[in-house]
């Protein structure tokens, strides 16, 4: 009777085994878009008829996801929502740095190893990136699955695919292609060379970006000629015009880039059967135009607007078309973003009545350093400089003369911070202790620090300052919440629409799609399994 009774037990707990494996997602589709703005989703929602639509109303939105880091740049945004762990573990602490030994910038995920593939392409490969992401997990699992990454830009396809992503595919602005390096592959698949022959761009892109909608619905947003905004051309307003030729180098600053990217998410989709060979794949597509319009022209403006507009009908069309394919049961998605953006200053200090100012770098903040560092080697009766590619102190030219490391520091803190627009400086050695005195946004730069790769200090400037070399437009590095806030939304499998305002993080993304798939991921990981999105029957966790 007993052993019966173990064998029974055996049996029920095999199938169960088999059952969870059965309702398990064979699709994870990982999007991040660009500078997304969670706002956006709610901004236009009456205007979306498409993907941003069906997410809203089908999928779990998280109100109140954030970075929980200060380097809101692209590459780390990337890493982050890849690898689950923050800046400080994978290495990823900007889009380029300064090496501490050779003092040369190097680019996030360059690679001079990596050759071209069929004569394009090239130069990049995930060689910087410390950890290991969602896509390498599942391959370790599961080495049949597929896993391809697909971006207009090669660092957000190069970091959210990983180590052992099958293709890496990135827009080339030259030839208007998808290209690729020899780190992932000898030669293009056969659909990839199709889809570069196809003469996309020719077929699909109109000679102007026109707006979509009638011009009324466009009016709460401002004027649509507003003199901060980056020209395109001679004009900062609607219609603008691609310049005979130059389709393919400037297509990426309109909606049209993003289309493209999606049209060949579709090639893949479809030639490489993903989702649909009874094995789990992973495609990720990281979508860049918001980026791109977003410096141009901020957050609120009419080409924002249109853009989105146009993303939620070219997004929904392609989600339409692998839910037909693969079945919304055997879908897991998730859309996220890098990072936000701030809001032009000028626009904001007129029509938000906000507190904001540009500070331009090269006039207002590098001119004062200078001098600081004159002060201080005439102080100290030094002949060199004491700031270094604006990121090192010359710790030794000091000890020479009798200034130890921590005299240094302070009288640079106290000079830097006489310098208007500078609200702290942060150093090497506060950034590395876990136990330094706690003192606003010490932590999130504490986990955007990286040693093998860190410089000296880090200076925060004042929140709504943009610090910039650009007397038009507007970006984002920033740890404040206009920078670091974040959408996540998930959707499909067993999911039910949902809000959820509970805090969450970037880092949390990786391991809840790895928990509901069933695969381990690393104990390295800094983020957690959102308890929201897990099925009643559970998966593995850390390994």
């Amino acid at each position: 009777m007993k052993r019966l009774l173990t064998i029974i037990i055996v049996l029920i707990s095999a199938t169960n085994l088999m059952l969870q494996a059965a309702q398990r997602p064979t699709l994870i589709l990982f999007i991040s878009i660009d500078q997304m703005r969670p706002d956006y989703l709610e901004r236009y929602k009456d205007q979306y008829v498409g993907g941003f639509k069906k997410l809203i109303q089908e999928g779990v939105v998280y109100t109140n996801a954030d970075l929980n880091y200060s380097g809101s740049w692209t590459a780390p945004g990337h890493a982050a929502l890849s690898t689950g762990t923050y800046p400080r573990k994978n290495g990823i602490i900007s889009n380029e740095w300064i090496d501490p030994v050779t003092r040369k910038t190097v680019y996030c995920v360059s690679d001079f190893s990596a050759k071209p593939v069929e004569g394009e392409g090239g130069g990049y490969s995930p060689r910087n990136l410390r950890e290991t992401t969602i896509g390498d997990w599942l391959k370790s699992a599961s080495p049949t699955s597929r896993v391809i990454s697909i971006s207009g830009k090669e660092r957000a396809a190069i970091l959210m695919g990983g180590h052992h992503a099958d293709y890496a595919f990135w827009y080339d602005r030259e030839t208007g292609h998808m290209v690729t390096s020899d780190y992932y592959t000898q030669q293009l698949p056969a659909w990839a060379k199709s889809f570069n022959a196809s003469e996309w761009i020719k077929h699909n892109v109109p000679d102007a970006w026109t707006k979509l909608l009638p011009e009324e619905l466009y009016l709460s947003d401002g004027p649509d000629e507003f003199a901060a905004e980056t020209p395109w051309g001679t004009r900062t307003s609607f219609p603008h015009v691609f310049e005979p030729g130059k389709k393919e180098r400037y297509l990426m600053n309109s909606p049209y880039g993003d289309h493209l990217v999606l049209a060949f998410a579709g090639k893949a989709f479809h030639a490489e059967q993903l989702g649909q060979r009874n094995v789990t794949d992973y495609l990720s597509i990281d979508l860049s135009c918001t980026d791109y319009i977003g410096h141009n022209f901020g957050p609120n403006s009419h080409e924002m607007h249109d853009h989105l507009l146009r993303l939620d009908r070219a997004l929904g069309a392609l989600l339409d078309e692998i839910e037909r394919t693969v079945g919304r049961d055997k879908i897991l998605l998730a859309l996220s973003a890098d990072h936000g953006v701030l809001p032009l200053p000028e626009y904001l200090v007129q029509y938000q009545h906000q507190p904001a100012r540009r500070i331009l770098f090269n006039k207002e903040i590098k001119p004062k350093i200078d001098e600081l560092d004159r002060s201080l080697q005439q102080q100290l009766g030094l002949s060199e400089p004491v700031i270094q590619s604006n990121a090192f102190l010359h710790y030794a030219a000091a000890s020479s003369v009798g200034v130890d490391s921590l005299t240094l520091e302070q009288l640079l803190r106290e000079g830097l911070l006489k310098i208007e627009g500078i609200a702290d400086v942060y150093f090497r050695r506060e950034l590395i202790n876990p136990h330094t005195p706690f003192r606003p946004y010490l932590d999130r730069f504490q986990r955007s620090y990286y040693p093998p790769r860190g410089q000296d200090f880090i200076i925060r400037y004042c929140e709504y300052c943009l610090v910039t070399s650009q007397s038009t437009g507007t970006s984002h590095s920033a740890p404040y919440r206009y920078d670091t806030h974040v959408p996540v939304v998930f959707w499909g499998a067993h999911l039910k629409s949902k809000r959820i305002e509970d805090p969450i993080y970037t880092v949390d993304v990786a391991p809840t799609l790895a928990k509901v798939v069933g695969i381990d991921y690393p104990s390295t990981v800094d983020g957690k399994p959102l308890t929201q999105i897990i099925p009643p029957t559970g998966a593995p966790t850390k390994s």
